[in-house]
Order: C-alpha cells, then sequence, then structure tokens
C-alpha cells in the first residue's frame, strides 16, 4: 500500500491554507478526513499497478522484493484488496460531499487508464500524473466552500507537478541510460527533450503562481 506515498495526498490541503480556513475545525476535519479517503484509493493503485507489473518487477534489482513480485503476498488477496477499497472509500466520499465522491471516482478511473494504457504513452504518462495531484486539489476545493482560492494555484498545482514528473523522467533515464527494463516508456525520452520541456514548465510555474 506503499503508506510513504501518502504524503503526496496532502494536496488536498491546498485550498483549505490558501482559503484562510486552516485553523477552522470543521473544514479541517472534512479535509482530514478526504486525505485519508485519498490515502486509501492511492494504496488501491498501488496494487493495482503492481499486479499489472509484477512480471517487470521480477525483473528489477530492488523491486523484485516487494510483496507480490516476490510471492510474499497472493495475487488473490491483492485484487481483493484493490477492489474493496474503493467499494468502500468511494461511497464514503460521496457522504461526505457529492463533488468529493465525484472527484474519488474520477481520480481512480484516471489511474486504471494510466496503469493499463496512459503510462505506455509519451508526454501523456507524465501529464497523467500531474492531473492525479490537480485531482487532489480539486478534492479539497470542493471540501472546504472556496471563496479566495484562485483559480490560478489550479495551473500552478499543473505546472510544479508536470516539472516534478519530467525530472523524474530525465533522473531515471540517467541513472538507466534509458534502458530501463521496467519502464518501456523511457525509451520514447531523451535527455535533450526533457531539459527542454523542464526549462519551459520552470518559467511557466513561477509566472502562474505570481
Amino acid at each position: 500500500m506503499r503508506l510513504r506515498q501518502w504524503i503526496k495526498n496532502g494536496f488536498v490541503f491546498i485550498p483549505l491554507l490558501f482559503d484562510r480556513k486552516f485553523t477552522d475545525p470543521y473544514y479541517f476535519g472534512l479535509t482530514l478526513a478526504g486525505f485519508f479517503m485519498l490515502c486509501l484509493l492511492s494504496s488501491a493503485v498501488y496494487i493495482l499497478n503492481d499486479l499489472v507489473d509484477i512480471e517487470a518487477d521480477r525483473a528489477h534489482p530492488t523491486k523484485r522484493n516487494r510483496p507480490l513480485a516476490s510471492g510474499r503476498l497472493s495475487r488473490t488477496t491483492a485484487i481483493i484488496v484493490a477492489v474493496a477499497i474503493p467499494l468502500l472509500v468511494i461511497p464514503a466520499g460521496f457522504l461526505l460531499r457529492t463533488g468529493f465522491g465525484l472527484t474519488l471516482t474520477g481520480y481512480l478511473l484516471l489511474q486504471v487508464a494510466y496503469s493499463f494504457w496512459l503510462k505506455h504513452v509519451v508526454l501523456i504518462d507524465v501529464m497523467t500524473v500531474s492531473a492525479g495531484f490537480v485531482l487532489r486539489v480539486v478534492g479539497g476545493v470542493v471540501l472546504v466552500d472556496v471563496v479566495r482560492f484562485s483559480p490560478w494555484l489550479y495551473v500552478f498545482s499543473t505546472m510544479i507537478t508536470l516539472f516534478l514528473g519530467f525530472a523524474k523522467r530525465r533522473q531515471e533515464i540517467v541513472l538507466t541510460n534509458g534502458e530501463s527494463t521496467t519502464r518501456a516508456i523511457l525509451k520514447e525520452y531523451n535527455v535533450r527533450l526533457l531539459d527542454e520541456m523542464i526549462i519551459i514548465i520552470t518559467a511557466t510555474s513561477v509566472l502562474t503562481y505570481a
């Protein structure tokens, strides 16, 4: 379930902070509940990813030690948990706020598409990851009834997460010389392209935040 990755769901707190409601117990409680729902749902996605990539992970020097790839966790158990979490979390999201339930549903559908298809499409793979972060921000907006939240923060969230995504791809290419056996999409990228993308996105991030 990769609990260490739950910090990524902190993006749901951005509207709470920028709308100046961080000290409001009611909205803080709603956002905290939404945070844990996103954490559980993202964990279900991680399990799905590991199920899809199980054979590739077994060929990787470190990923082969993951529970599914190593055989410490059965596929059946993983499938049951990956299905059960959304069946519990998404209805709970609708109970919290209808808009938040719709956001969770959209997030799940996007991540399923990423796991099976979008992660194999150059540029779209990073854009999909970025969209997942933006949906976290959207979820936070729905929960706190924003008044002061600027729509430019959607653009900024997009730019900063695109920056992180392309920087990660660049790091992976440098470390593997573009020959990764578990992320075939790296063969569609090169350092020059990524450097150009990073330069453009860095400038756009500063501009949109300002």
